[in-house]
């Protein structure tokens, strides 16, 4: 049995669970405001949700054997975990720099020294403006950072992700310091012990079957037995001889082609002799 920390309270957390549901994954818990719950797979997981900066560290520490976080909160919290696998359940996030929309600096070069920027993030900001360089006051910053302008703080460092309230705060961004994503990380520990690990990498290639299945379409191509040479060498890489026809001479074949340039790939298939290509939705797609 492994034991697994997922974010709860944030942005992250109904995107991830949808994920896991949809690998087969359902995460199963007494009420939404419940912080345990478990999962029916592999001897089954015993699942907590905390604070998704809370997470590396208890991944760190071995108090979890994995979990989902952001790339930014890794950062931040300097925490030293097995980064096993980028999540594509939201789209990234910018961690940014923003000010009220009256204010006349247009980017971080138009910032006064002196300037206080609250931020849940001190660590990254500190770094972002020792490399500028401009010396600032962090005001350390526990939730609602964009409500502490004007009277906390003169600018913000926050995270631009699908809940934050730059506009209903009038807040308006001048830089970006980071592009983050969903990260499922292991513990060392977890890790370097062969049971706990091969668990985390069968989830893991479950969850990515997900991102895979949405990156991809199913191809059924019909085409004549004497044009099968050149059609096979137009499809793409992922791809199998399906069976015969049912009219003699017809040969069908399939194979997985990626959604970006699907267009392109098509019309090549069809200009190699294919009779014509259907495309179909996948749900997973599973690789060793």
């Amino acid at each position: 049995m492994v034991s697994l920390a997922l974010p709860k309270g944030s942005y992250l957390e109904r995107p991830v669970l949808g994920r896991f549901a949809a690998a087969g994954l359902e995460v199963r818990r007494p009420s939404e405001r419940s912080y345990r719950a478990r999962i029916d797979y592999d001897g089954d997981i015993e699942v907590a949700f905390h604070k998704a900066r809370e997470i590396p560290l208890a991944v760190e520490k071995g108090i979890f054997d994995f979990g989902v976080t952001g790339a930014d909160w890794i950062e931040e919290t300097g925490a030293k975990v097995e980064l096993v696998e980028t999540s594509g359940c939201v789209p990234p996030w910018r961690l940014v720099l923003a000010v009220p929309a009256d204010h006349p600096a247009v980017d971080v070069a138009g910032l006064p020294p002196g300037v206080r920027v609250a931020t849940g993030f001190p660590k990254i900001a500190r770094q972002f403006f020792q490399s500028v360089p401009l010396p600032v006051r962090i005001v350390p910053s526990f939730g609602a950072t964009e409500a502490k302008v004007p009277e906390l703080a003169d600018a913000v460092i926050e995270a631009d992700g699908p809940d934050s309230a730059f506009d209903e705060h009038d807040l308006r961004v001048i830089a970006t310091l980071r592009t983050c994503v969903p990260q499922l990380v292991a513990s060392p520990a977890a890790w370097r012990e062969t049971g706990k690990r091969a668990a985390i990498q069968k989830v893991a290639r479950l969850l990515a079957a997900v991102d895979g299945g949405a990156a991809h379409v199913l191809l059924t191509v019909r085409t004549s037995s004497r044009n099968l040479p050149s059609v096979a060498g137009s499809m793409p890489e992922r791809s199998w001889r399906a069976g015969t026809g049912l009219t003699e001479g017809l040969v069908v074949v399939q194979g997985l082609a990626a959604r970006r340039g699907l267009a392109e790939t098509i019309g090549g298939i069809l200009a190699a002799g294919a009779l014509d290509v259907i495309e179909s939705h996948v749900g997973k797609d599973v690789t060793p």
